[in-house]
């Protein structure tokens, strides 16, 4: 803009005012200043005189009048086009303001079809209220999704709930100007049929039905499917407008029907009545649409991020279901609490030579579980003087809502859940499988283990663990619907029998090496009374509930959001331990942490962020002690996206890593370079720390080399660059820190990397595979360190990256049924081999974590696996 502009454009600038452009939109939308102000609830003098006010200030006319009507002159209409982004700045400046002021408000306008109010808006309305209680909710039905998105960019709507359905296979990812769009989540087209028809695995090729009658038309997904195999419409296809039409229709012969899962949510289907996945699949993808200004305005970034957190009910599928429990279970590895929008650390873009300085930023990432064995463990602190501890209190990293963690199966609740709790088998301070409520146990054949229950175990009500409620409770852990974060780890098992009158049997479907690990509480197993879950209905895990359990300690009160406390009970079959009485704070905020650390009022505190580790190390009160978390931080990338189906981009990208830089100047020393998915501890049964450090680097590595890195662009689909987006989450700076730093590098080979921040709810939903970002940062936490666990994730089937290799998936499956932990782990380096020479996943860097302890506080037997089971009998008062 040349300087002369300047004066004329401030004076243009202070002639706008929102509510006249306001009036300019509604004349644009209405037709008429009559209908203008119906819709605005004022008088048409008072938006005569608006308008002609701000056209005395224009000097321009912005209306053109007729006897009947009105309509936008151009330059009425450049002013209307404006409008809706200006609104929402200021909106979300106003919100802001009220939020500082202590007038905490708000309102979100959603707009959606049929299917998206009922399926994904009217749940989230709910949540919404409790979550801002007085915002004003309002929702626009819409024909189509693309008259949704017309409401967002005309300013007439906040969010726009979108669908679309479409086939597996490549595809593009929509840019939209001005528009932000968070994908939510897919589910899959099923078939409803009566039709006596052979389907494999509960699938069946679309082919295969399409000579018989359809059920077609805006209620269904059968025109799309229909539009992907080239099916012409049939004489004696029926066409309706509801999915619960279409539902019917099928149940009564009169056709094939084409549905998303949701459709069948609550749908009862009637013998002879099936629903089939689609082979290849077709998805019915969910997305929330806002402007760009919007998104920022508090009632409508809580709207997209509980509409992120929204999961489709699945159907009846049980090749649907079993992917469906893989990624929930998964999905749980990176459930922290996440800061609220005004708590969210700014991410500052640092230039080469700042990251060389950024000791300072942090890992946020939780203190995790494993069960393998691992380094020799090492108590932290020194001598135990032999004394009682009255009480301890510890800052937990984030809130729980539930202490059941078949509920809610989040990292922390392991940590909670397991002081109180024991399952059939222990994993001690080196990772290996040690007696827990089973005394002992034995495998018989490949799929059979026989447990022998103690008899001095007691649950904390004074009755004895019988064998009825260890039966009791794993069928409930295995339960969909009582246990949804517990049940994925149970799908291979086949029988739970009371085989005596302290002996339990479990049967599998088939050979499973990560099984005996899973009857631990890193795993499935909480143990609790029978008489105990019926009396609550199940509803264990609350405020009037609590926890029963048979461990070391009992809960004494749970405030959800707040706190938890636990007693230290005498009937407990272990050795009694020193602390009497545990108070658990549950504090997300790290500043709040730190302040509660200096003020002397926490003696445990999990997490400590790299960001402030030097602050927390300089407390006279306390210290800092390091642990590998097993961890794993990688890029992945969407194989089902241009242009990152091509080898030669995402090879671009692997050598644009600079993995060194980022453990060295960026983690200040605390994790290292990962040269596989795999961590070093979790082959810790076969190798030592340094073979197994060495098996891993055999893997084919990309070294960091921009010149390499060109060169692979250069011989790419895209040569000449281009540009994508990539999610961090707000609970891990330190990987958006990564992602800059990386952004950087690309930049000087000529592709644009948008690294864009968002609440850990949204980071979640994007790494599904249909998802609409090619490339994204991988942050998984191992639950038993388990050297599959990952690798199954990440290549198996329904990985995020939409890669689809059946030499891997054949070698994943071989690993998971051997028995020799030797032959199991060079399985899956063949697998890591594959993945590794197709550059789908890149290693970035294996894990540490921080835990701050009191000064005389002291913890044996501390390492990787330290706080899987019930940590605080490990805990000691240092003497002199």
């Amino acid at each position: 803009m040349d300087r002369i502009d300047a004066p004329e454009i401030d004076a243009l600038t202070r002639a706008l005012d929102v509510h006249s452009l306001r009036i300019l939109v509604a004349i644009d939308q209405e037709g008429s200043i009559s209908a203008a102000a119906r819709s605005l609830g004022f008088t048409q003098p008072t938006i005569t005189q608006h308008v002609q006010r701000l056209e005395a200030r224009l000097g321009a006319k912005l209306v053109a009048r007729t006897a009947r009507a009105a309509s936008l002159t151009p330059v009425g209409a450049l002013l209307a086009q404006h409008a809706p982004r200006i609104d929402a700045s200021l909106t979300a400046a106003a919100t802001e303001l009220a939020r500082v002021l202590g007038r905490r408000t708000g309102a979100v306008r959603f707009a959606a079809e049929v299917e998206g109010i009922g399926h994904v808006v009217a749940p989230t309305m709910a949540r919404l209220g409790a979550q801002i209680p007085g915002v004003e909710v309002t929702v626009h039905e819409c024909a189509d999704a693309a008259d949704a998105l017309d409401m967002v960019r005309g300013g007439r709507a906040d969010v726009a709930v979108t669908m679309t359905v479409a086939a597996a296979g490549r595809r593009t990812t929509p840019r939209r100007s001005g528009m932000r769009s968070t994908f939510l989540f897919a589910e899959e087209v099923v078939a409803v049929t009566a039709a006596d028809i052979d389907a494999p695995g509960g699938r069946v090729d679309a082919h295969a039905l399409a000579g018989l009658a359809w059920i077609r038309g805006r209620g269904t997904c059968s025109d799309i499917v229909a539009a992907a195999i080239d099916r012409a419409p049939r004489a004696d296809d029926l066409v309706v407008s509801r999915p619960d039409a279409a539902i019917a229709l099928a149940a009564h012969g009169a056709g094939t029907a084409f549905v998303a899962e949701s459709d069948l949510a609550g749908a009862t289907l009637p013998a002879g009545l099936r629903a089939l996945g689609i082979s290849p699949s077709f998805t019915r993808r969910m997305s929330a649409v806002t402007l760009v200004e919007a998104a920022s305005i508090p009632a409508v970034a809580a709207a997209v991020r509980t509409l992120a957190t929204h999961r489709p009910v699945p159907a009846e599928v049980e090749a649907i279901l079993d992917a469906r429990r893989r990624s929930e279970s998964h999905r749980a590895r990176f459930r922290i609490a996440a800061p609220t929008p005004e708590e969210s650390p700014i991410m500052s873009i640092p230039s080469p030579a700042r990251l060389a300085k950024a000791g300072a930023v942090a890992a946020a990432g939780a203190l995790l579980l494993a069960a393998c064995s691992g380094p020799a463990p090492e108590s932290t602190g020194g001598p135990d003087s032999g004394a009682e501890i009255e009480h301890i209190t510890v800052a937990l990293p984030g809130s729980l809502s539930s202490l059941y963690v078949g509920q809610e199966a989040g990292i922390l609740n392991y940590y909670i859940a397991s002081i109180a709790q024991e399952g059939l088998v222990s994993v001690d301070a080196q990772g290996r499988t040690q007696p827990g409520l089973a005394e002992s146990w034995e495998q018989t054949d490949d799929v059979t283990y026989v447990y022998e229950l103690r008899d001095d175990a007691v649950f904390h009500d004074g009755t004895p663990v019988t064998a009825d409620d260890v039966v009791y409770s794993l069928e409930q852990a295995r339960d969909e619907t009582s246990s949804p974060g517990l049940a994925y780890y149970l799908t291979n098992v086949d029988t739970i029998e009371k085989t005596g009158d302290s002996e339990v049997t479990i049967t599998l479907t088939e050979p499973d090496a990560a099984f005996a690990a899973n009857m631990s509480t890193g795993g499935a197993a909480f143990i609790t009374s029978k008489a105990f879950w019926d009396e609550h209905d199940g509803k264990v895990g609350t405020p009037d509930a609590l926890l029963l359990g048979s461990g070391p300690y009992k809960v004494t009160q749970f405030a959800p959001d707040s706190h938890v406390t636990f007693e230290r009970v005498d009937t407990w079959w272990g050795e009694l331990p020193k602390v009497k009485a545990i108070t658990v704070n549950f504090v997300p905020d790290e500043s709040t942490r730190l302040l509660a650390a200096q003020s002397g009022d926490v003696d445990v505190a999990f997490n400590v962020p790299l960001a402030q580790s030097q602050q927390w190390e300089g407390l006279d009160t306390m210290r800092v002690d390091y642990v590998n978390d097993l961890s794993y931080v990688g890029l992945y990338f969407n194989t089902s996206i241009a242009p990152f189906d091509d080898p030669k981009v995402r090879q671009a990208f692997a050598h644009a890593v600079d993995r060194d830089a980022y453990v060295d100047r960026l983690l200040r020393g605390h994790g290292e370079a990962a040269t596989a998915i795999m961590t070093p501890e979790s082959l810790g049964n076969v190798y030592g720390a340094e073979e197994a450090r060495e098996a891993l680097a055999a893997i084919p590595q990309w070294e960091f080399d921009l010149d390499a890195a060109k060169a692979a662009l250069d011989e790419s689909s895209v040569p000449e660059g281009f540009e994508a987006e990539l999610l961090t989450p707000n609970t891990g700076p330190q990987l958006g820190t990564a992602a800059q730093a990386l952004s950087q590098n690309l930049a000087e080979i000529g592709i644009t990397l948008n690294v864009r921040e968002v609440p850990i709810e949204e980071w979640l939903a994007s790494l599904d595979a249909s998802s609409d970002h090619g490339v994204g940062l991988m942050w998984y936490f191992s639950t038993l360190g388990d050297p599959a666990e990952v690798p199954s994730y990440l290549l198996g089937a329904g990985n995020p990256s939409a890669y689809d290799n059946s030499e891997i998936v054949g070698l994943l499956a071989q690993a998971g049924a051997e028995s020799d932990p030797a032959a199991r782990v060079d399985l899956l380096i063949q697998a890591e081999t594959l993945q590794a020479e197709d550059a789908v996943n890149v290693p970035l860097w294996w894990g540490q974590s921080a835990t701050a302890f009191a000064d005389d506080l002291g913890l044996n037997d501390y390492s990787s696996f330290a706080f899987i089971s019930s940590w605080p009998t490990q805990l000691y008062r240092m003497g002199q």
